[in-house]
């Protein structure tokens, strides 16, 4: 998620005739940034990264090019996961068994020059610095400002690794460092939410039934360390999957959904939303201040089991069982993504069937379904994989199957255009300028 901003575009036709040459070859010059009819607005819908199944390499793909031309980096280790900066600027290749993270530079990014926002496109690049932790797993944005990553630690190393979580914005990663730093005391599967200079980090009780967390611990940074405010107090057994968005942070637990408020710099309210199961998985955006929706699983193999979601206000204290139309009982979601206005949420299932509801009012409704959106469902990872455009109404979707990348037009909710890769795709982030 990133913060959007309105955008300032006013295309020019020798401008388009630049940006299509540099396209085609892959990039524009890194001395050089393209510019529109102001000077310092640039009409671009940004750059998509996609990881190739099984492989240490990075393409990053043009999205301004009538094709998907690419420039391609040969990583370390192939990414567990792909997430973009705070500022839409850098993509965080995470290579969790390779215990870091590399960063490449999208090329496409915006400056506040104080009486006007700047763009700029260049070639994209790959920075030599790497944030280096035991098996960094679970990455958090607060859009716009900063990004914690979360490192499990290693709890059969020898010596034991334990867990710690840093902090980076896009300027850090520029510069090749941290902002702040935080060692826990032991190895942990947990998560770190930063809001402002609060950071709520996972905390394992004593008493716990399994290897999971059970609490939040509250922290305020000073400098480039963080100093523990307390423990709070409301339980979350299970705890897995977290979101921020407005004044709240809600974390999935095994019973509901952990909710954090934040009143002021330094102050939370901590409260507890029960759900008719476990809340494994939490998504919201910037968009929709305050609401969230909540994943499970409901049912175990050998039997059926259905992916659950839950439209949660927290405002309102509220947990209410979402039900797509037509998702039957057996249908597991295979990826989503809200599009960039937070209005719409897609939601692929297993058969291939993409589901899109519409936010209307307080509530979600129906808006559409297309079957056979993927045409055969691979068995086993890596699974299809969404990303939203935040310059443009534009989503889209890898098919590892047949070597794919849908491009929907989210807001006529279709299929604009199926491109060939020439590789299986696997994880994939959009950067640049939102708007």
């Amino acid at each position: 998620m990133r913060a959007f901003k309105p955008t300032r575009c006013r295309p020019h036709l020798l401008g388009l005739a630049l940006l299509a040459l540099l396209s085609a070859c892959g990039g524009g010059s890194n001395k050089q940034d393209e510019h529109g009819a102001e000077g310092h607005s640039i009409n671009t819908a940004g750059r998509l990264a996609v990881a190739e199944k099984g492989a240490a390499l990075l393409r990053i793909h043009d999205l301004d090019s009538a094709t998907l031309e690419a420039s391609s980096f040969t990583l370390d280790d192939a990414p567990s996961a792909l997430y973009t900066s705070p500022g839409g600027r850098y993509v965080l290749a995470a290579q969790r068994n390779k215990d870091q993270l590399q960063f490449i530079d999208g090329g496409v990014w915006q400056e506040n020059h104080g009486d006007h926002l700047h763009d700029y496109k260049q070639a994209a690049k790959a920075l030599s610095w790497k944030l280096t932790g035991a098996r960094p797993t679970h990455v958090d944005v607060q859009p716009g400002k900063q990004v914690a990553i979360f490192m499990d630690g290693n709890a059969t190393s020898q010596p034991v690794q334990n867990a710690a979580v840093r902090l980076l914005s896009d300027a850090s990663i520029a510069a090749g460092n941290t902002l702040a730093g935080l060692d826990l005391t032991a190895p942990i599967h947990g998560l770190a939410e930063p809001v402002d200079n609060k950071l709520l980090v996972v905390h394992r009780a004593a008493d716990a039934g399994d290897s999971l967390p059970t609490h939040l611990q509250l922290y305020q940074r000073e400098g480039s360390a963080y100093r523990s405010e307390r423990l709070l107090g409301t339980r979350c057994d299970g705890m897995h999957g977290s979101a921020s968005s407005g004044k709240y942070t809600a974390v999935g637990c095994k019973d509901g959904v952990l909710l954090v408020k934040h009143i002021d710099a330094t102050t939370v309210l901590d409260s507890k939303l029960s759900a008719p199961l476990r809340i494994s998985s939490l998504a919201g955006h910037p968009k929709l201040p305050g609401q969230f929706i909540g994943i499970g699983s409901e049912g175990a193999a050998p039997g059926p089991v259905t992916t659950r979601f839950y439209a949660i206000d927290a405002e309102a204290g509220t947990v209410a069982p979402l039900l797509p139309k037509d998702w039957a009982e057996g249908r597991l979601r295979r990826a989503h993504a809200f599009d960039r206005s937070g209005t719409r949420l897609f939601l692929l299932d297993d058969t291939g069937t993409l589901t899109v509801l519409q936010r209307q009012g307080n509530a979600w409704v129906h808006a559409a379904r297309l079957p056979a959106a993927i045409a055969a469902m691979p068995t086993a990872a890596p699974w299809p994989a969404m990303a939203a455009n935040g310059a443009k109404d534009e989503l889209y979707l890898s098919d590892p199957q047949a070597s794919q990348l849908l491009v929907l037009d989210t807001s006529k909710v279709s299929v604009t255009a199926r491109r060939s890769l020439g590789y299986v795709p696997a994880a994939l982030t959009w950067t640049g300028i939102s708007r």
